[in-house]
Formats: C-alpha cells, sequence, structure tokens
C-alpha cells in the first residue's frame, strides 16, 4: 500500500480534474445501473403486472409505457456514449501525466546521485526504469483507478437495487462473492513476485543490449558476435519463461473466476425461474436481475486485470522509489559558503579515500594520505603506473566522489562547504576519452555555457586549434557529429573538448591523459591548444607518458595511493628513484618505436621500388 499510496500522491496537482474525472465516472455508473430496471418495469408494465410507480402511472397504456422507457434508454445510451469519451481521455490523460512527472523527478534524482552508484549500477537496468516501469505505472495511476471506482460503485449499486427489487433472491447472490474475491485476492499474491522476476530480467536483457550496442565496436573486432548472440539469447529466455510463468498463473486462475460468474447466472436460473412460475416474482425482476449479472461480468473479468496491473505497479514500485529512496552522497551543505571570486589554490590535506562498488564487495584504500598544494597559475603532474589512484585524486576535487579522510581546500574553504554547482563551474575537464552528444559542433562547444554566442563559440575554437577543421565541413559548426562524434577524428573531439572548456573559463583545469590516445602531428596541434588553455589557471594533469608532463612547475609520483616522490622534472630524474626509473624506460622505449617507424618506412619504400625496376635491377637495389 505504501508504493501506491506514493504513486497516487502524484495526483495532487491535478486533483480538480482528477475529481471531475472520477464525477463524470460515478454518473456513467449510475446511469448503467439504472438501464436493467427500466427494462424490468417496462416489461412488467407490458404484462400487466407492474404496479403504479413514480415513472409509469397506471393509467399508461402499455405501448406508451414502451415507447418511453425506449427512447429513455437511448436517450441514456447517447449520454453514457459522450461520458465514456470524456472519462476514457480524462483517465489517459491523468495516467500519461503521472507518468510524466514521475519519470522526470526520476531522471532528475538520477542527475544528483554521485559516480558511486553508477560504478555498481548497470545503465540498462536504469534504462529499464525510466521508460518499461514507469510506462506500466501508467496503466494504475490512469485506468484502474477507475476501474476499481467502477468496481465498487456496481457492485454497491447491484446489489443494492437487487434488495430493493427481491431481498431473498439477492441473498443467493452473495454466497458466491466471498469467494469471488479471495480468489482475486490469492491470485493477485501470487502475481507480484513473477513481475518483481520479469522486471529483474528485463533489465538485465536492456542492460546486455546497452552494453553490446555501445561497444559493438570490441565485439566485431574480436568476431563474437555470436557470443554476444548467445548472451542475448539467454537473457532473453529468462524474460521469456518469466512471462510463461505468469500465463500459467492466468491460465489457472481466470477459469475460476469466470466459473464463479457463471454460478450466478446459473442461481438466477434455477431459484429465479422456479419463483416466476410460482409467482413469487415477476418476469421484469428476473430480467433486471439478468442483466444486472451480466453488468457484473464485465467487471468481475477486468478484475483480474486491475489486480495484474496493480501488482505490476507494485513491482515496478518498488524498483522506482528503491533508486528515488537512495540518498545522494555527495550533495550541497546546508549552510554553504559562497567565496566570491575563484584563484584556484588547491590544497590536499592528509585526503584518504576507500573505494567500495557495492556492499557486497570489500573496501579498497585507493589513496592514503595525499598532501600537497597548487597554486594558481601553476601546473601540477600527477603520474604513476597503472592503478595507482591518479583518475580517483583529480575526481575528488569536484566531488564526483568525497573524501573518506583527511580534506581538500580551494582557497582556504572545504569542497564540501562549498555549493557543489558553484565548484564544478569552477572546474574544466579534458579527458583522453572524450565524449560528444549527438549534435551539433556549435551545441558540444557551448554544452557548460549554452548561453553563449557564436562569436564566443568561435573564439573557444580558434584558440583550442579547431576552427580550421571544422569550417573544412559543408556545414561549419552547425554539422552533426554523430553519436559520441563518430563522424570526427580522435584529435578532432580532442580539440572540441578544449574548445568546451575554454568557453566556461574555469579557474581550475584538470587534463586526464588528454594527448594519450592520438598521433604525433595531432599531440602537437593539441599541446599548443593546452598551452593555451592553461594561462592564468591552475592545472591538474594526469599523464603516462612523461615527456607530456616535462615542463610541470610540481611532479607527483603516486604509487599504491601515496605520493612517494615529488619535485621538477629535472629534480626527479637527478634522483634516480622510480620516476628516473620510469623516464628511462620510457625514453628507451620511444627510441625502440623510433627505430621500427623507420625501418618500415624504408622496408616500404625498397618493396615499392623493386616492384617498379622489374627482377632485372631488383638484385642491384638490394645490394
Amino acid at each position: 500500500m505504501n508504493i501506491l499510496i506514493r504513486i497516487l500522491r502524484y495526483m495532487r496537482p491535478y486533483w480538480r480534474r482528477a475529481a471531475l474525472i472520477y464525477a463524470v465516472l460515478i454518473v456513467i455508473t449510475l446511469l448503467t445501473l439504472v438501464s436493467p430496471w427500466l427494462i424490468g418495469s417496462a416489461i412488467d408494465a407490458a404484462l400487466g403486472t407492474q404496479t403504479e410507480s413514480a415513472l409509469y402511472p397506471a393509467s399508461w397504456s402499455r405501448e406508451r409505457v414502451l415507447v418511453t422507457t425506449a427512447i429513455v434508454i437511448v436517450t441514456l445510451a447517447i449520454v453514457r456514449g459522450l461520458g465514456n469519451f470524456a472519462q476514457s481521455y480524462g483517465t489517459q490523460w491523468l495516467g500519461r501525466r503521472i507518468a510524466y512527472d514521475l519519470r522526470m523527478d526520476l531522471f532528475s534524482h538520477l542527475q544528483r546521485l554521485p559516480f558511486s552508484f553508477y560504478d555498481r549500477t548497470r545503465v540498462g537496468q536504469l534504462m529499464s526504469r525510466v521508460t518499461g516501469d514507469i510506462d506500466e505505472i501508467r496503466f494504475f495511476a490512469g485506468v484502474v483507478i477507475g476501474d476499481v471506482l467502477n468496481l465498487v460503485l456496481l457492485l454497491t449499486g447491484i446489489y443494492g437495487i437487487m434488495f430493493s427489487i427481491s431481498a431473498r433472491l439477492t441473498l443467493i447472490f452473495l454466497i458466491p462473492l466471498p469467494v469471488l474475491f479471495v480468489v482475486a485476492y490469492l491470485f493477485g499474491m501470487r502475481l507480484e513476485p513473477y513481475f518483481g522476476a520479469i522486471r529483474t530480467a528485463r533489465g538485465e536483457m536492456y542492460a546486455r543490449i546497452q552494453e553490446n550496442l555501445s561497444q559493438i565496436v570490441v565485439v566485431k573486432a574480436f568476431s563474437r558476435e555470436e557470443y554476444a548472440r548467445q548472451q542475448f539469447q539467454d537473457d532473453n529466455t529468462r524474460v521469456l519463461n518469466a512471462w510463461i510463468r505468469v500465463a500459467k498463473l492466468y491460465s489457472s486462475s481466470l477459469p475460476a473466476i469466470w466459473f464463479i460468474v457463471s454460478l450466478l447466472t446459473f442461481l438466477l436460473l434455477y431459484f429465479g425461474g422456479e419463483w416466476v412460475i410460482d409467482d413469487k416474482i415477476t418476469l421484469g425482476t428476473l430480467v433486471s436481475f439478468n442483466a444486472y449479472v451480466g453488468l457484473l461480468s464485465l467487471p468481475t473479468h477486468r478484475l483480474a486485470f486491475m489486480i495484474d496491473v496493480i501488482a505490476r505497479a507494485i513491482a515496478n514500485g518498488k524498483r522506482i522509489f528503491a533508486i528515488m529512496d537512495t540518498t545522494p552522497e555527495v550533495k550541497t551543505r546546508l549552510g554553504a559558503a559562497h567565496p566570491g571570486e575563484f584563484k584556484g589554490h588547491i590544497r590536499f590535506e592528509n585526503v584518504s579515500f576507500i573505494y567500495s562498488a557495492s556492499e557486497d564487495e570489500p573496501e579498497v584504500e585507493v589513496l592514503f594520505e595525499v598532501s600537497f598544494e597548487a597554486r594558481p597559475d601553476t601546473v601540477t603532474a600527477i603520474v604513476g603506473t597503472t592503478g595507482s589512484g591518479k583518475t580517483t585524486l583529480i575526481d575528488l576535487v569536484p566531488r564526483f566522489y568525497d573524501v573518506t579522510g583527511g580534506a581538500i581546500t580551494i582557497d582556504g574553504y572545504d569542497v564540501r562547504d562549498l555549493p557543489l554547482k558553484l565548484l564544478r563551474s569552477q572546474v574544466g575537464f579534458v579527458m583522453q576519452n572524450t565524449f560528444l552528444f549527438n549534435a551539433t559542433i556549435h551545441e558540444n562547444i557551448a554544452f557548460g555555457r549554452p548561453e553563449a554566442t557564436a562569436q564566443d563559440v568561435i573564439a573557444a575554437a580558434r584558440a583550442a586549434r579547431a576552427h580550421d577543421f571544422i569550417m573544412e565541413f559543408a556545414g561549419g559548426y552547425q554539422t552533426l557529429v554523430g553519436e559520441r562524434g563518430v563522424t570526427l577524428s580522435g584529435g578532432q573531439r580532442q580539440r572540441i573538448a578544449i574548445a568546451r572548456a575554454l568557453l566556461v573559463n574555469p579557474r581550475i583545469l584538470i587534463l586526464d591523459d588528454a594527448t594519450a590516445s592520438v598521433d604525433s602531428h595531432t599531440e602537437i596541434e593539441i599541446r599548443a591548444a593546452l598551452q593555451h588553455l592553461m594561462q592564468g589557471r591552475t592545472t591538474l594533469i594526469v599523464a603516462q607518458r612523461l615527456s607530456t608532463v616535462m615542463h610541470a612547475d610540481q611532479i607527483l609520483l603516486l604509487h599504491r595511493g601515496q605520493v612517494v616522490e615529488r619535485g621538477t622534472h629535472a629534480e626527479l630524474v637527478a634522483l634516480g628513484g622510480r620516476y628516473a626509473q620510469l623516464w628511462r624506460l620510457q625514453t628507451e622505449q620511444d627510441i625502440q618505436v623510433e627505430e621500427i617507424d623507420i625501418t618500415a618506412v624504408l622496408d616500404g619504400q625498397f618493396e615499392a621500388l623493386e616492384a617498379a625496376d622489374g627482377p632485372d635491377r631488383q638484385g642491384d637495389r638490394k645490394s
């Protein structure tokens, strides 16, 4: 009930419209209840067994009674038709609005959740909840509430009218009613866990689809299409089996419900028919009761549908509200200070960080008592082997995660005491794997500052050395880059990312191996753009290649989450420690790579010349 009540709270902004919709529904239901009674009264009047009433005076002829009844029934049908249209449209509108608001709240909450939440949650699962789960809740919010109200009114009205007509016959009809609701209740109790299993299996399938399609290049590169198909088949089979279990439950429960409805008809014919013969009730009464049994069969049939949808709403609501009840671990504190103009003076004071992907996994201490200072207009490089904690360290500055020990301050303010939005607006990122949205180049550059003018965007692109290649496209700055910027090269994507960071004009700049995955020529262009970007800012650079950080003001060497060496490039090489060893190793590798490249080029040239010379001169060429 808590889940259903939370869903119904989304109806509050639309309570006036909801009240009107359900008022129309009540009127339609009452008009529906009148028709069987009119038909029974008309039959009795036509047969001469109807006593005088407010609707049919004794002075009326049989023809007049029948004609009047027919006109009233047709009029009621027209009114019900118009009312059904208005009520159906209204409930659909209401359900859609509630689903819209719930989806917006869920999406907004997802934006507030920290990186740690996404570390332990698959994106496909979230897609399943934002789309499919909320769509099924819509049926409960829009349709089922009206159906429940309709069922209650029909049951109350039908049995009330039946009692007024014949209490003895009505008592017989009450016998199967408790059995009907017990069957329906047991059906719903068994159904809800099944739908929970369906949602889980479907979420896993969505996650598999998202993961596979987003990494289709890897799948094709290793010729693993058949393996991917088999994994998807397994997920798809689990979804199918879960639905088949629901179908079996339906197949066993619905016949029981229909049998009880049929039993009502049997009781009517067995007892009512005999009482008509014995003149204990009129034929019109029997016809009215038969019509009411027909009215009762429709909502009784929909009772299974209602329980089905309610069970789905509970299962889906649990999954959705489990996310919405997740408290953001990283958020702006009450009374957060606004420091005014940022200078960008960063201090790490005995910072430690413990990482845990989930409650079931052991905690891992990634950083241990890291302390250093990065002054404005300086470059601080963080280097180290893979897994040493470099990326985690820079992620703590904009509070993608919160430190578990120590403190990080900017201009003397603890980052946890700064407004989160303000803090992140002062930090610019250029990542190794640049992500671009499926939008125009202009929109991607202006992503962090959407109000920027075209001149501002062009100026940022020029500074990032991106303007020239952008203008080579037919659409210029209005060129669509495709999903994840697929139409651009790696170097072009990086320069657009640099332009995006320039446009925001942050006081703190974080470069996460921004030149690691590009060729030498592109690296030179990106370095030139970065030199312009770093001017007047506090810059933190994470790098694998030490040659990219030789000119940094200070270099920190991380090893197993601790700063083991620090200084300038010359100081660290002279120290002869881990940094000097890495530098010597990388320098030797670079020389080997250059020699391999030169040899490959020469071999390629000789092969081309030999092919052109012919066999008679190939020996001379080789010598």
